[in-house]
């Protein structure tokens, strides 16, 4: 008896904490999404430097898609570790990319 009188008290402090726990999460991760300064400002340069470099070699401005693999590029030539760190640099310098050529409204890094 006494259980089922505290049953919907749990499941209601079960959703609170769930709540709870997500924007936590969702806090600590925009933390670790942003970039130094400097990092900021060589992936721009390299994107800059690709993009000048496909125009002159097409003749025409890039579609989304061929922006993307740009800014895939660039984000390599930008960030060289080959370990886990490095990946996860690559993945926050596109995400800083692509969301300011507004390529990606949110990206989410994989």
């Amino acid at each position: 008896m006494n259980l089922v009188n505290y049953l919907p008290h749990f499941i209601i402090f079960l959703i609170v904490l769930y709540i709870v726990l997500r924007l936590i999460r969702r806090k600590l991760f925009e933390i670790k999404t942003k970039l130094p300064y400097l990092i900021k400002i060589k992936a721009d340069r390299k994107f800059k430097k690709l993009l000048n470099k496909f125009k002159r070699k097409n003749k025409r401005d890039p579609t989304k898609n061929e922006l993307f693999r740009i800014i895939i590029s660039a984000s390599h030539i930008t960030i060289r570790r080959a370990n886990n760190r490095g990946h996860w640099g690559r993945q926050r310098v596109r995400k800083y990319l692509l969301e300011k050529h507004k390529v990606v409204k949110k990206y989410l890094m994989r």
